[in-house]
């Protein structure tokens, strides 16, 4: 079996955003435009080590700020966090400029709440402070500490981008203009208006960060190859997705539910007494995939429930979908045997468990009215979108993650038009900053996923410049022990916790060099891979390649993974969005060797990524799909079914050499997709297409 090289990936610095804790107008006048991976190798030899690491270092805080005397005090004290300089509310005592004015380098006279720049550019005021770590226990400080040292790198590693054009890597000034500042905003102004001659292309190349190109890379985009001879219509398994909301009526009417049932869920009741039970499913086996919430706050609304009962608000409609997404979420057991009296399709496999998930899912729909704008509400939205996403309703759950990101636009808009916050708790604005971060790149990358399969508009937090390259760590104390939930074998640990965020920041890390790749190979279809363009396609590939071999090499113990099936389930995902993201790499070397002569140009330089892209293939085939429900399991079936097509286009082609038994790796994945055909759309329509060139060949 082919071995594959694996990750540490670069990619350009995301959009900065806004003024308050969580937003920041774009006026770095020195930082790099383009942002890599963090250096994991240091942190894993320090998880065996043992000792805490001191993240606050002079090179870091030299990083954050100019030095100055208030600064040394600060290092003095060896505060853990001083040297992150993205966490940053009202300092209380210390006289220093704002944040505003160190980036800019000019002078502050340290007015409050508005110092005289801010207030003559109209932009918010903010200024540092520190997060006290002095109540922590010894070993919660170590695990803030290694995913500080993790998120201090991000900053450090700069690798240049490339592109079709050329860019500049240095960021210019950029004059604030109103709280808020977006990408069509910048866009609209006109040229005689801009104070920086490269502000043009810094704008285009956050904008490509964030935007990426629609439905480029799903199966439909490959049936429609030559190869395939045209048989089937532009969209046909995609379509199917469609077609399904149009017959069942909208949400929560779909296929998979009249399956169910045809009195639907109105009828069955809920088990109160369980919900608590729910919740601590739904943490272990939903809420580490997308750790958007608070837990102490989470297990504060479910006591109340317990307590009081449901109520028609925005905590209760949480709660409510937390024991949704608890109800159908299953635990991951690799890839079992499955046994002749194993259920034939999910549908069978999970009947009662979706039942009662649709019933809870009812009952917090009907609340989705009263919510408003604010980080609430988009969670609520966002969970809602996730559980759409377990069980197969991809349009229902763009429409919620759409519906939280429009909440969590309005939410920072309201936010970046406020005055400093300086009497507010140091603690709690912690807290709600570190809940800002993730849901803004949680919602990000959920529609970026959804887009790059159907044809949806952009994520509009795509129009948002965000200061935060990762979001920061939650304190790991506080969240191990749930309150109201008692001490069990199901209560988070420390190893759970720390392995929870290295995936998340590694989730996102990868969703930004996918788009990167989408940016670079797909700006069109797969009529623009020609001869014109494939050198240039094999040098950034080349490089990406490169990316992900250092990446890889850092990637803590917690998540890694090798080419056998993992036995825990985030190394799985990780290994899965890996070799997704190979796949995109060499596709459009695999179209060029199937639809060029044998003597064409390139063809020896395209040679190496097509001798890998099968063996990748064939490697992910034998793992997905799998029987295990998640927020991807409808992705990985149509990535499957794709997959299958690339190798019997190169079998058709007859130039490219395929393993002997690739019929029946092909064969083994249509039976294993017939167990989601049922509840998945367009899952049946792939089968038929896989079947139909079997015969043939």
């Amino acid at each position: 079996m082919a071995h594959y090289s694996q990750p540490q990936t670069s990619f350009p610095r995301t959009n900065d955003f806004s003024d308050h804790p969580g937003l920041s107008v774009p006026v770095s006048a020195n930082s790099s435009s383009n942002n890599c991976l963090p250096g994991f190798s240091q942190l894993a030899a320090n998880a065996h080590a043992g000792p805490a690491i001191t993240v606050g270092d002079d090179n870091l805080a030299q990083e954050a700020t100019t030095p100055g005397p208030v600064q040394e005090s600060s290092r003095k004290r060896q505060r853990s966090d001083v040297s992150r300089r993205d966490v940053a509310y009202p300092r209380k005592r210390a006289i220093t400029a704002c944040r505003q004015c160190r980036a800019r380098k000019v002078k502050c006279n340290n007015a409050r709440p508005t110092c005289g720049n801010c207030d003559a550019s109209k932009a918010s005021c903010s200024y540092e402070d520190t997060q006290d770590f002095s109540t922590f226990d010894p070993a919660s400080i170590v695990i803030i500490d290694k995913l500080s040292q993790v998120l201090s790198r991000l900053d450090q590693i700069q690798t240049p981008v490339t592109g079709p054009f050329p860019v500049s890597t240095q960021v210019g000034v950029v004059q604030p203009s109103n709280p808020l500042t977006t990408n069509d905003t910048a866009d609209q102004s006109s040229p005689g208006h801009r104070g920086n001659p490269e502000q043009d292309q810094i704008s285009d190349e956050q904008q490509d960060q964030l935007h990426i190109p629609s439905s480029k890379t799903n199966v439909d985009s490959i049936l429609q190859w030559p190869i395939f001879g045209n048989r089937y219509p532009p969209n046909y398994l995609t379509d199917a997705v469609y077609e399904l909301e149009a017959y069942d009526g909208g949400e929560g009417h779909n296929l998979s539910s009249s399956k169910l049932g045809s009195t639907k869920t109105r009828s069955i009741g809920i088990d109160e007494d369980g919900i608590s039970d729910l919740v601590r499913r739904f943490l272990d086996l939903v809420y580490i995939k997308n750790p958007i919430l608070d837990i102490d706050t989470i297990c504060a609304y479910t006591q109340n429930v317990v307590e009081d009962g449901l109520r028609w608000d925005a905590p209760s409609c949480l709660v409510l979908l937390a024991c949704a997404l608890g109800c159908v979420a299953t635990p991951y057991l690799g890839r079992p045997e499955t046994s002749p009296e194993a259920p034939a399709t999910s549908l069978e496999a999970h009947e009662q468990d979706l039942r009662d998930g649709e019933a809870y899912y009812n009952l917090a729909r009907r609340r989705f009215g009263l919510l408003e704008v604010g980080i609430l509400p988009s969670q609520c939205h966002f969970l809602a979108g996730v559980y759409n996403m377990y069980i197969m309703r991809p349009l229902a759950a763009w429409s919620q993650f759409q519906s939280a990101t429009k909440s969590y636009y309005l939410y920072l808009q309201c936010q970046a038009r406020m005055s400093a916050r300086s009497t507010i708790d140091s603690v709690q604005t912690s807290k709600r900053r570190s809940l800002e971060q993730r849901l803004y790149w949680s919602c990000y990358k959920s529609e970026c996923e959804l887009r790059a399969e159907i044809n949806i508009p952009n994520s509009s937090l795509a129009d948002v410049r965000f200061t935060d390259m990762h979001p920061s760590p939650p304190n790991m104390d506080e969240d191990v022990v749930s309150p109201g939930f008692g001490s069990s074998p199901q209560d988070k640990s420390s190893r759970q916790q720390e392995q929870t965020w290295f995936y998340y920041l590694t989730e996102i890390t990868l969703r930004r060099l996918s788009n990167r790749i989408l940016n670079l190979l797909y700006t069109g279809d797969h009529t623009i891979w020609t001869t014109d363009s494939i050198l240039f396609m094999a040098e950034e590939a080349e490089q990406i390649e490169k990316q992900l071999e250092e990446w890889y090499a850092r990637l803590p113990p917690l998540i890694q993974f090798s080419d056998d099936i993992p036995t825990e389930e985030l190394p799985y995902h990780v290994r899965g969005r890996v070799l997704e993201m190979k796949t995109w790499l060499y596709t459009p070397f695999l179209y060029y060797a199937m639809h060029s002569t044998p003597d064409a140009p390139h063809r020896n330089r395209t040679k190496a990524f097509v001798d890998k892209s099968l063996p990748h293939i064939f490697i992910a085939l034998r793992s997905m799909p799998c029987e295990h429900r998640h927020h991807g399991t409808w992705y990985g079936v149509r990535n499957a079914i794709g997959r299958c097509l690339l190798v019997i286009g190169a079998v058709r082609c007859g130039t490219i050499p395929v393993m002997e038994n690739w019929r029946m790796e092909i064969q083994s994945l249509i039976d294993r997709s017939r167990y989601w055909a049922a509840e998945g759309p367009g899952i049946t329509r792939g089968i038929e297409v896989l079947e139909s060139y079997l015969q043939e060949e």
